[in-house]
């Protein structure tokens, strides 16, 4: 520690990291985190200086500390690792595809959310929190287009209707670099259509579907989207779920089920598309794989109730009745009920 800068020096890889490592909890304008020094919950970092830490027990501790982050400079682990994946990647869109890992990853965990903490959708924020992130105002989605446009070919950083658009839903390829962003907006929820999908790495042929199977979830639910399936995942924390992005995009969950036949060997299927005629021809098209292949223990189609016509439609409309069903298809398709009739007819 020198005389000319009193504070002790503390050196992380990146500012996530140090949030990480030090329990950060986003307090709006500020974080409190464990001091370094005495290792109590109570030194703070304001968010326009995340280079000062202070420990607030200023009769105890007290400490000042100094953050640095070695990764400006050099190419970060993230980056290099996509450079040898994805060699036809530019250098800025390298570095905008890492930019942008990074700051979805710090918005899912940091970011406080009114519209996810107070139950968005019918959907508690410890359910979501690991797939959406809220960036609270346009002009910070304004912001993530400008960093985004080498992936995007195309600046949406004008466009008001797009900026609109804070919730996001990272989805990531089976290599865990990020793929596709979904767009909703908790600001403007009349905004048509509800949902808009962009591709993140433009030199591949990106994944559409989400996918977070537990290793022991008996149940696994194939729904036509991420809010589906987390409908799901909101009355069992342990079912597995994949999540179309769109129940025309059948093709790739089909050949992932066939592929990995033994990570559903054990697995109860219960197939919950929307209750209309693309919901229906997707149904049939995934249950022809899954017959054809013989994927899985067994396999039932999702039965909504009251007049609904998707699963988070049906939570949020009546929980109990969407719960109740859930736990007799689950017992149901348990019992050896392989061949379930699908009725409809496109």
């Amino acid at each position: 520690m020198s005389k000319l800068n009193p504070y002790k020096k503390l050196v992380f890889q990146n500012i996530e990291n140090a949030l990480s490592d030090l329990n950060a909890e986003d307090k709006g304008r500020y974080f409190i985190c464990n001091c370094p020094e005495c290792n109590q919950h109570e030194a703070f970092m304001y968010k326009n200086n995340k280079h000062f830490i202070q420990c607030n027990r200023e009769n105890h501790c007290g400490s000042r500390m100094m953050l640095e982050f070695h990764e400006k400079g050099n190419m970060s682990a993230y980056e290099q690792k996509i450079e040898k994946q994805y060699p036809n990647l530019t250098t800025e869109q390298r570095q905008s595809l890492d930019w942008s890992n990074r700051v979805f990853s710090y918005a899912k965990n940091y970011f406080k959310s009114e519209a996810l903490d107070n139950g968005y959708r019918g959907l508690s924020k410890q359910t979501t929190r690991g797939f959406a992130a809220d960036l609270q105002h346009e002009d910070i989605v304004q912001h993530v287009f400008q960093k985004a446009e080498p992936l995007l070919n195309k600046d949406y950083s004008n466009n008001s209707w797009m900026c609109k658009r804070n919730l996001i839903f990272p989805l990531y390829g089976e290599d865990n670099t990020l793929d596709r962003v979904l767009l909703r907006s908790s600001i403007d929820e009349n905004l048509d259509p509800k949902e808009i999908q962009l591709i993140f790495n433009p030199s591949k042929e990106t994944r559409d579907f989400f996918m977070d199977i537990p290793q022991d979830a008996e149940n696994v639910v194939v729904s036509e989207s991420i809010l589906d399936a987390l409908s799901f995942r909101e009355i069992d924390e342990d079912v597995g779920i994949m999540a179309l992005t769109g129940a025309t995009k059948t093709r790739q969950v089909k050949d992932y089920l066939a592929e990995h036949k033994e990570q559903f060997a054990d697995k109860q299927l219960l197939i919950a598309m929307d209750d209309d005629q693309a919901g229906w021809k997707a149904t049939r098209d995934i249950v022809n794989t899954i017959e054809e292949e013989d994927v899985g223990n067994n396999w039932a189609v999702f039965e909504y109730t009251s007049e609904t016509k998707d699963a988070n439609e049906n939570l949020q409309q009546n929980r109990k009745a969407f719960t109740k069903t859930y736990n007799q298809m689950a017992v149901r398709t348990k019992q050896h009920e392989r061949v379930i009739a699908i009725e409809h007819e496109p």
